[in-house]
């Protein structure tokens, strides 16, 4: 039945497609492409959905992907011997989007032409300037790492296995914190947050959501290693970025110290309150008196150049005007940092953007910042499986063991996954026996041998495979010379087997397979 489901729904999206190509004069090859695309995405999302979870429901995907191509004036496939291909290669890209001609220029693979349809439709996040130090940073890292999620489907499955090969990932890091943010707010939240046009609410209403399922602790902590990561993600790659924020740095500094000396500033801005009280009341004698304005105009003009003169005594006295608002600002600003409360605030403020910034510079202080966001990660994970208490909650629970599994297998670096990188390995060890426990705790899971520590110790290998859909796991224990041996199926078909020390002296009978998720 599901296989007829899939060839029906395949052939319905094929038709719809195939509508869409007919209307346009594309060639043969890139419709052939086209088509090709399609049918991998209809015929592994099943699996991509079993596996990741968070994912958007299929048919509105693929007519997303339909209504994108139907959009399009023009695509042409870009072979990589070609001239252009070899420039592509030498600016590390696959593709050329003109989202106003509506064209596209593409290598000839179903994952760069993906990448490319996306790239058409792209809307890009932007956060209001008051974010001054991430405003650039954040935007940036976020979307490329929707950039990489869009494609993933077609990168990592195949309608007959999961996999994850590192170097197809343009951005690890980008895609590291993307995918923590989806699995802790889940799919539409993130999708949605970042279509919206609300520059200055995004920060607050990601905060916001964050903290009606985690403490408050947890996630201000969180974002504000994220923020710190995406500063440094940037840095590394945009060196205007980097100039700007080392300049606001220094800046920075200095007024950080300014403040700290209290004596001095005090100093310094009874000063400024008294030469900007002089220069308003020259000021406003002039702007009073057409005489003084006459002879101001006359001795301003003898100073500057033919090119700079002051056009008339009207545009002076505009002139004069700013200069006594620019005066009274000033005024104004010396007395706010006189008052006690403006100064703390003042200086709280800046010590905070110092602290955001202070990893730049520091080669060692990504690996830190993205294990910090790993083990915060875990603990809101934790507080997820805690919320779970009763048996009406048992999809929930297993939701969560598909998620964690699927969290294994996010690339950290280069070359290793999360489940493989030992500073956090205690935290993800704890969560996943949680989970376990949970599991048994609600019935969501059949037991194996009837004694708890040995089925956990069975299950947690679990989390190591990459069998798509865990309804499909069946399980077979035989005693084998004082030892327990397991072996685990992908429905008949088997995936791993091993042995384990019969540590609690279990005695109990060889079973015939036995289903993993209980009903």
């Amino acid at each position: 039945m599901r296989t007829n489901d899939m060839i029906a729904k395949f052939q319905s999206n094929t038709s719809k497609l195939e509508s869409v190509l007919y209307k346009k004069k594309l060639s043969g090859d890139i419709k052939n492409l086209l088509l090709s695309m399609l049918y991998r995405i209809t015929t592994s999302y099943n699996d991509y959905a079993n596996v990741k979870v968070n994912v958007e429901d299929k048919n509105k995907f693929v007519q997303n992907i339909i209504n994108i191509i139907d959009k399009c004036e023009d695509i042409e496939i870009v072979k990589q011997s070609s001239e252009e291909g070899q420039d592509f290669i030498k600016k590390g890209i696959t593709s050329k989007v003109d989202t106003y001609f509506k064209t596209i220029k593409v290598f000839q693979t179903e994952k760069d032409m993906l990448f490319a349809l996306f790239k058409m439709n792209d809307t890009k996040m932007y956060i209001d300037e008051k974010y001054n130090l991430i405003r650039v940073a954040f935007p940036e890292m976020m979307n490329e790492g929707r950039d990489i999620n869009n494609i993933e489907i077609i990168r990592d499955f195949n309608a007959w296995s999961w996999n994850t090969i590192f170097s197809e990932i343009s951005n690890i890091d980008c895609n590291l914190i993307y995918q923590n943010l989806q699995i802790l707010l889940g799919y539409e939240f993130l999708d949605d947050l970042m279509k919206k046009d609300m520059q200055a609410e995004i920060l607050n209403k990601l905060e916001g959501k964050l903290k009606l399922y985690y403490t408050k602790g947890n996630v201000e902590k969180l974002l504000n290693h994220i923020y710190k990561l995406s500063i440094i993600i940037c840095v590394e790659r945009n060196k205007n970025e980097k100039a700007r924020l080392i300049e606001e740095k220094e800046w920075e500094e200095k007024e950080l110290a300014r403040l700290k000396d209290k004596t001095v500033l005090i100093e310094e801005l009874t000063k400024i309150k008294k030469d900007k009280a002089k220069e308003i009341k020259k000021l406003d004698k002039i702007i009073a008196s057409n005489d003084l304005l006459l002879k101001e105009f006359e001795k301003r003009n003898k100073k500057l150049s033919e090119y700079k003169k002051i056009f008339s005594p009207d545009n002076l006295l505009g002139t004069l005007k700013k200069e006594r608002k620019k005066a009274l600002n000033e005024i104004d600003e010396a007395n706010k940092l006189l008052d006690a409360k403006f100064y703390v605030a003042r200086k709280a403020e800046l010590e905070n953007d110092l602290e955001l910034l202070e990893d730049i510079g520091k080669p060692k202080a990504k690996e830190k910042k993205k294990i910090a966001i790993q083990k915060i990660f875990i603990k809101c994970m934790e507080e997820k499986v805690d919320k779970i208490i009763n048996i009406e909650q048992k999809k929930e629970i297993v939701t969560l063991f598909r998620a964690i599994r699927y969290y294994n297998f996010i690339p950290f670096d280069e070359n290793r996954f999360i489940s493989e990188v030992k500073e956090i390995s205690d935290e993800l060890s704890k969560l996943q026996s949680k989970i376990l426990l949970k599991l048994y705790d609600l019935k969501a899971i059949n037991p194996i041998t009837k004694d708890l520590q040995t089925d956990i110790g069975i299950i947690n290998t679990i989390f190591e495979t990459r069998i798509m859909d865990l309804k499909n796991i069946n399980i077979r224990v035989e005693n084998q010379n004082n030892k327990i041996a397991v072996k685990i199926y992908d429905s008949d078909i088997l995936e791993m087997e091993f042995t384990i020390d019969n540590l609690n002296n279990i005695d109990f009978k060889s079973k015939k397979k036995i289903k993993l998720i209980a009903k």
